[in-house]
């Protein structure tokens, strides 16, 4: 006896065979790549982060494989560069409040790191960082690394791996999505059409509220440091670098995120000067000045409309970041944003066809 068989002579039962098929090869690639999986998704980021640089060299006649290693080593290395030396300068600030507990903030931010061979209480990082500073060659960062070389080879080869996919990414787009749309999904498929939604809003979240995140946070970091320079004595903005990372958060909150940091700071500053020097008011009111006025304007201005699409509600994209390391860890900042856009492009784009029919 036969099944009844489409038009193509597959029965049924043979195509649920390999729908089942399928589905057991991603449980496999979902168990097998895991524990990569922080470093597929900052993959993933750097990839739409490089993809508009690529895109422009290509336009100007520069090949796919020299604009991908061009974008990498013009954009993405000077980038985690900065960005790995702002980690490391950040948890020493966390480690000057007393109330910090930095061992199990890294337990929670890097699961799976060897903990223990890493400088985390107040006086090793206190140490380390004060090397860093004063004297940053190789003979004296050796002794410091050397405690940890295992687990600095380990992601140091997870970090080769990502640059390495991100590359392949930047370098293959068109022919992926050619051999997609010829192999997998239609264009004038529904899945095409939700694909493509995904696409642009990750496109939007990751070079646009990521990138801006991380910015804000940079430039406000030098900012709060140069102002320092000029303070009066005893009249420093505290713990520069802890907020300067709270300013490019706070700034997914719409409205008043920046602005009530700022007010706080600024309250903060007055009431130092008001118990040392009255002369020492000027201070505030130039920081004010310069992050209030200049430095906002010139976010709002130039930054954002640059650098961020509207294409979700803020309030959405400001969960997505605040959930997202809360839950998954380190790369929560990435991955929460990833989760938030296929849904939210899902309940977007699939949910009203699927309703109506």
């Amino acid at each position: 006896m036969r099944w009844c068989v489409s038009s193509n002579g597959e029965g049924l039962p043979r195509t649920i065979g390999w729908w089942l098929f399928a589905l057991v090869l991603v449980l496999v690639l979902v168990v097998a790549l895991h524990t990569y999986l922080g470093w597929i998704v900052l993959g993933l980021f750097l990839y739409y982060v490089l993809r508009p640089v690529a895109r422009r060299l290509q336009r100007q006649g520069v090949s796919p494989g020299l604009s991908a290693f061009l974008s990498i080593g013009l954009t993405m290395l000077p980038f985690i560069t900065v960005l790995g030396v702002f980690t490391i300068l950040l948890l020493a600030e966390l480690a000057a409040i007393e109330a910090t507990d930095v061992e199990g903030l890294l337990q929670i931010l890097f699961p799976g790191v060897a903990i223990d061979t890493l400088p985390t209480s107040g006086d090793e990082l206190y140490a380390f960082v004060d090397v860093l500073r004063s004297d940053p060659t190789l003979a004296t960062l050796a002794p410091l690394v050397s405690g940890f070389v295992g687990t600095f080879t380990a992601q140091a080869f997870n970090a080769l791996i990502t640059i390495i996919f991100t590359f392949f990414l930047v370098r293959d787009e068109r022919r992926i999505a050619s051999w997609f749309r010829s192999t997998i999904v239609e264009r004038e498929s529904n899945a095409y059409e939700y694909l493509k939604a995904v696409d642009q809003g990750l496109s939007s979240v990751y070079f646009g509220y990521t990138l801006t995140i991380i910015v804000i946070s940079i430039v406000a970091v030098i900012i709060y440091n140069v102002l320092n320079l000029v303070a009066p004595p005893g009249l420093a903005i505290p713990h520069a670098i802890l907020l300067g990372s709270v300013t490019g958060l706070i700034s997914v909150i719409p409205l008043f995120g920046r602005s009530l940091l700022y007010g706080v700071i600024v309250l903060y500053l007055a009431i130092g000067a008001y118990q040392t020097n009255l002369a020492y008011l000027w201070f505030p009111i130039v920081f004010y000045v310069v992050m209030g006025i200049i430095f906002d304007n010139v976010i709002r201005t130039y930054v954002r409309p640059f650098l961020s699409g509207r294409l979700f509600h803020t309030g959405l994209v400001m969960f997505a970041y605040l959930l997202g390391p809360a839950i998954f860890g380190w790369y929560g900042i990435f991955l929460g944003p990833f989760i938030m856009v296929v849904t939210i492009q899902f309940l977007r784009v699939q949910l009203p066809k699927i309703h109506s029919v």
